[in-house]
């Protein structure tokens, strides 16, 4: 028996994702690296994914074509860009994309703008704080000009048009944010533009006194403007240390003043922290919950069973859901397929039980779907 909710003409507005690539992968295993979060000489891999899989049988559904995965892969690149972003997004009722601007490169994608206009849709950008300093601290001569800038590039997000502030420090130092002092970042600065880089080229900056610093700034700077601030938790990144992505490494922040008022969304469901990640968004007001249900490629049960946990914990206010789309259009309407249908199992679970009636269910689909993401940045 089917017990879940159907919430398939249910708007979605995708709460994070990345920019579809201009270019279309040339080969293969190109291709299979976007589903895959291991090492790009293991894409093979990526095809013995269950969610790839999953993908491959419902986009020959979609196109009309063979169901192997070379016909699907040449039908999908042979279509124009825009015209099957606009198509995914109509045929999967997406009605926002909130762009993560930091990656891919922002020369091999498209802008936001073009998104907008191509696919219909409003788009939010967010901008991303550890790939906009990389680039401030190449073309830095000091360290005191380069705060300067980085400062000013933070406070005037808004006015610039971005709608929240993103950081992957979980990445290259994790999630226990320090309160360094001024002179050790400096310190960590030199160490950092010490490497040779180029004018013009970007830092990948990996010292954690430099990035809790701007961390704290960056904290600042969405106060002030009334901006989110997402965070990497959990899975999604090829060489973080899952270690120290786990989210209760961000209790001292949250318990400190550096966090307060500014809406935290912590990413990919933390998995698989994400009991962890739910707690936090239960006992904290301005943490949240995203569930990222395309990238990475988690299976089926695997992103029920997140849905279960977030909503046996956290208030369902407090959750939504995006596809972490990452270069590929077909990401977008999939992952917004998979969110409408794991979470109404999970929301089935809860109205057979008696623990929601049915249109409270709806409500709760509703909001984590699409509302919650336009209240937090198309508010």
């Amino acid at each position: 028996m089917n017990d879940a909710i159907d919430l398939t003409s249910f708007p979605v507005v995708d709460a994070h994702l990345h920019a579809p690539l201009r270019e279309f992968p040339a080969g293969l295993d190109d291709y299979r690296w976007q589903w895959y979060e291991g090492r790009r000489e293991y894409a093979e891999l990526g095809a013995d994914l269950t969610a790839y899989r999953w993908a491959i049988h419902q986009l020959h559904d979609d196109l009309g074509c063979d169901d192997a995965e070379a016909a699907v892969i040449a039908a999908v690149a042979a279509r124009e860009p825009r015209a099957w972003l606009r198509e995914t997004l109509e045929r999967d009722r997406v009605e926002g994309l909130v762009l993560d601007t930091g990656y891919p490169p922002p020369e091999t994608v498209f802008s936001p703008a073009e998104l907008a206009e191509a696919g219909g849709v409003p788009v939010a950008p967010l901008l991303r704080i550890e790939h906009r300093a990389g680039e401030l601290a190449a073309t830095s001569p000091s360290f005191a000009e380069f705060v300067e800038r980085f400062d000013a590039a933070v406070a005037g997000a808004r006015p610039a048009g971005y709608a929240g502030l993103k950081s992957v420090i979980a990445d290259p130092s994790g999630l226990g944010i320090g309160r360094p002092e001024r002179a050790q970042a400096e310190e960590a600065f030199a160490r950092e533009t010490g490497s040779g880089a180029g004018a013009g080229s970007t830092l990948r900056l990996t010292e954690k006194h430099l990035l809790d610093f701007l961390l704290l700034r960056g904290l600042d700077a969405a106060r002030r403007q009334e901006l989110p601030l997402q965070l990497h938790t959990g899975y999604g990144d090829r060489d973080i240390d899952l270690r120290a992505a786990n989210p209760l490494e961000l209790r001292p922040l949250l318990e400190s003043d550096a966090a307060r008022g500014v809406p935290l969304v912590l990413l990919h469901g933390s998995y698989p922290y994400s009991r962890e990640g739910a707690w936090l968004a239960a006992v904290y007001p301005n943490v949240y919950l995203d569930v990222a249900t395309c990238i990475p490629p988690l299976g089926w049960s695997a992103l029920v069973e997140t849905w279960r946990v977030a909503l046996a914990v956290a208030p369902f206010t407090r959750l939504h859901a995006s596809s972490d789309a990452a270069g590929l259009v077909e990401h977008i309407g999939l992952g917004a397929r998979r969110a409408r249908a794991t979470l109404g199992l999970a929301l089935g679970e809860l109205v057979r039980t008696g623990s929601l009636r049915a249109v409270e269910a709806e409500e709760a689909g509703a909001a984590i779907l699409a509302g919650t993401a336009r209240r937090l940045y198309f508010g």
